[in-house]
């Protein structure tokens, strides 16, 4: 019974051990092409939560949610295209989710986590590279790039699907500035 108390004790201290951040500012850019013109676009709106320690990662997670709606790529006729159903589908799919499922470190300031995105009614395991690095006044800054193909996801299918229209890869970006919640 004692080592079950104790047990329960160090585990409960360790969840408690992951700093919670909040996004003091940050980006989460898409790059991609359109007849062989390459296009960068960005999400306006999403909402990450974020739990770290680097001592303890096995409580640590990444859980954002973004709301495809605010896909702005500078182009009004791709931004509205995006938003349809043979995309996003945005009156169906809102939001998408990326979230961890395990943090490991790869050396200094860089992780790996296992991770699962869903666009759509997709959910697409996928390995996600990133750094936290530590600087002034608290700040903690995030950053990470991972190629992701659209097609997994069902986005851009039928008469959309030809590579030579819209490339199948997607770079997403992103890059936070995250302080410690208060």
């Amino acid at each position: 019974m004692i080592r079950i108390c104790t047990s329960l004790l160090l585990l409960a201290a360790s969840a408690a051990g992951a700093t919670e951040f909040t996004m003091q500012s940050g980006r989460l850019q898409f790059f991609g092409t359109q007849q062989g013109e390459r296009f960068e676009g960005r999400f306006n709106q999403f909402e990450p939560k974020i739990r770290f320690d680097a001592a303890a990662l096995d409580t640590s997670s990444l859980d954002v949610s973004i709301a495809l709606v605010s896909a702005d790529s500078a182009n009004s006729e791709r931004d509205d295209t995006l938003k349809t159903a043979d995309f996003f589908d945005i009156a169906t799919f809102p939001n998408a989710r990326f979230l961890t499922t395990k943090i490991v470190a790869t050396g200094g300031a860089n992780y790996e986590a296992d991770a699962t995105l869903t666009i759509r009614d997709k959910t697409i395991p996928l390995k996600f590279p990133f750094s936290m690095v530590p600087g002034a006044e608290g700040r903690t800054q995030l950053t990470a790039k991972v190629t992701l193909n659209r097609l997994d996801f069902g986005i851009g299918t039928g008469d959309w699907a030809d590579d030579g229209t819209i490339g199948h890869k997607v770079d997403v970006e992103v890059s936070l500035i995250l302080v410690p919640k208060a």
